[in-house]
């Protein structure tokens, strides 16, 4: 009867634990964390913001209208009426049209005016400076490049958020799988102790067994007890990540366990994650910031250059457009600009800046792409060393517990000792508990991979 009761202890120790009533896999914990966290919801709102940007850098470029209405009667005389109205049409490319109307009324307009209606076609060219491009322009293609540079920034933030939850959710895991170690030990132990306690009544076992086996199971209850308190702390750090989609934070039931399908990954090439690191936001984002340099030069050329501006506006009696097709024999007004600064002190400055700034983050382009290389190559080596004490680590718990077993048998056999079972359960207990905890870092060092290329954040 002894034996049989040993034979079930054994058995016992191996069987697991009643399944939860759910599970939470990885993949569908980080699609929580993608669609209701609020850090994902604000990363979101980088590009729109952007975008909105990029629309008030467009209003330089937007036809405008303009009506003015100047009247002076002073001491029962009239003076003047003048009614001007004016369509301004600024385009890409530097050029400005522009046409409107007047109605000078009055004994004492202007000389410069012209009396009763009128009205003109006119245009604006850059010749020199502002020809290739200009201060509206260049607005405008910056705000394009920082609607390019938020949505890497949006990456980036998806990017640290689901790697911290993706450690939330491991560490939770591992302190699930810990607890369940625990209680099935422990309830090896409980079982155990009645055993031996019913053993001692019957006079086959010595009373000093029932002291080494209630130490045995004392030291079994602590460590439920501190890994039932582990897997609470835990389950309260994985609360920080998870949201309902009417934006409340919600603790996960105790019912829910961690699924461990996700830790059997298998790991892609080296040379594909380095190819995939090439993409990664903050370089991304580095290129862009050398694109809006790039466009600063530019417009810092331009200063260099002298300002030659050439107006012409055709002229017409009432509010006839185009009456009379020659340009310069009657009805015309044109006339131009020329201006620049005689040493270009400033602009020589402001384009040396622009070089300086350029070269700069050239540097930084290169110390950026080397360490996120570097940092590929070594999240890389400690998945693959990893995996390596993974697979040893499996080989190890088996040899445990074959020692394990075999010294029940002894001990069914009266060959072996409780204090001998009870030390190589502790053995069997640790090398199951390094492995347990050797089985998260490994997943974690696989999606350390992944944030390391920003390919969370996709």
């Amino acid at each position: 009867m002894q034996k049989i009761l040993l034979y079930i202890l054994v058995f016992l120790s191996y069987m697991p634990l009643t399944q939860a009533q759910e599970k939470l896999a990885y993949d569908e914990f980080m699609n929580i964390v993608r669609k209701y966290h609020p850090i994902a919801q604000q990363a979101a709102l980088q590009t729109d913001m952007a975008k909105a940007e990029l629309q008030s850098a467009r209003g330089a470029f937007e036809p405008s209208f303009y009506f003015n209405k100047n009247e002076k009667e002073f001491g029962g005389k009239h003076y003047y009426t003048y009614l001007t109205s004016e369509l301004k049409v600024p385009t890409w490319y530097g050029v400005d049209f522009k046409a409107g109307t007047e109605n000078n009324q009055g004994q004492y307009t202007a000389t410069e005016l012209t009396l009763g209606r009128s009205s003109f076609v006119g245009v604006q060219v850059p010749l020199a400076k502002g020809l290739i491009i200009d201060k509206r322009r260049a607005v405008v293609k910056q705000a394009r490049e920082m609607v390019a540079y938020s949505d890497e920034e949006r990456r980036l933030m998806l990017n640290d958020l689901l790697y911290e939850a993706t450690s939330a959710y491991y560490d939770w895991q591992n302190t699930f799988f810990l607890k369940r170690l625990a209680d099935s030990l422990l309830k090896t132990n409980q079982e155990r102790y009645i055993f031996i306690k019913n053993g001692v009544k019957l006079g086959d076992r010595p009373a000093i067994d029932t002291v080494e086996t209630l130490a045995q199971l004392q030291s079994f209850e602590f460590l439920q007890a501190e890994a039932q308190q582990n897997l609470n702390n835990a389950t309260i750090e994985l609360g920080n990540f998870l949201w309902r989609d009417n934006q409340q934070a919600y603790q996960l039931p105790a019912f829910v366990e961690p699924d461990i399908a996700r830790i059997n990954r298998p790991l892609m090439p080296l040379n594909d994650y380095l190819t995939d690191a090439a993409t990664h936001p903050k370089l991304r984002q580095a290129q862009i910031k050398s694109n809006v340099l790039g466009i600063e030069k530019q417009l810092k050329f331009q200063s260099l250059l002298p300002t030659f501006n050439v107006q012409y506006n055709m002229l017409n009696k009432n509010y006839t457009f185009f009456s009379e097709p020659n340009l310069f024999q009657n009805n015309y007004k044109w006339g131009f600009t020329v201006g620049i600064p005689l040493f270009l002190r400033e602009a020589r400055a402001e384009y040396r800046k622009a070089n300086l700034k350029i070269t700069q983050q050239a540097w930084e382009n290169r110390i950026l792409f080397t360490e996120q290389q570097n940092k590929v190559n070594k999240y890389f080596n400690d998945a693959v060393q990893l995996q390596r004490q993974l697979d040893i680590y499996q080989q190890t718990v088996n040899n445990y517990s074959r020692l394990y077993q075999a010294e029940i048998t002894k001990f069914i056999n009266g060959e072996s000792s409780l204090f001998l079972v009870n030390s190589r359960e502790n053995k069997l207990y640790e090398a199951q508990q390094k492995l347990i905890s050797l089985q998260a870092k490994a997943a974690k060092s696989i999606i350390a991979i992944d944030y390391a290329t920003g390919k969370l954040g996709m």
